[in-house]
């Protein structure tokens, strides 16, 4: 199979610069990624920015991102809190083997090539490949 290039088109930059930093798992009530006054910065590279004219502050977006503090993975990986093996693609894993992650944010504001948003569960500096917008009535 072809091997496929990806280009960062930013960096996201958040409160969380180590995976230990996320004290709880993602979906945990106690989680960051469920704190609304946790927030990130999308910071969108200059040819992008066009892009992004459109998003508005109190939507939703899903983001697509490369999970690069997460090298190798294993096609089998045991489920939060048991010793239960499962396939990583039934998990949200971040050792996964293309290493893309998703996430659904609320945009809070935007300011130039500066996406601020909450919903924060990856690390700073994490490369930000896509934003697509989120509807509950499509995103089923």
């Amino acid at each position: 199979m072809k091997e496929i290039l990806i280009k960062p088109i930013g960096i996201i930059e958040t409160p969380f610069k180590e995976p230990e930093d996320f004290k709880v798992p993602p979906f945990h009530p106690d989680s960051p990624y469920n704190n609304p006054n946790v927030t990130g910065i999308l910071h969108i590279d200059e040819e992008y920015v066009e892009g992004i004219k459109d998003i508005e502050a109190n939507s939703y977006a899903m983001i697509l991102f490369h999970f690069h503090m997460s090298p190798g993975y294993t096609i089998t990986t045991r489920t939060h809190g048991t010793d239960k093996k499962v396939g990583v693609f039934s998990t949200r894993s971040p050792h996964r083997p293309n290493g893309i992650g998703s996430s659904i944010i609320k945009i809070i504001s935007i300011d130039g090539n500066e996406i601020v948003f909450s919903g924060v569960d990856t690390l700073s500096g994490t490369p930000l490949l896509d934003i697509k917008p989120y509807s509950k009535n499509v995103d089923k």
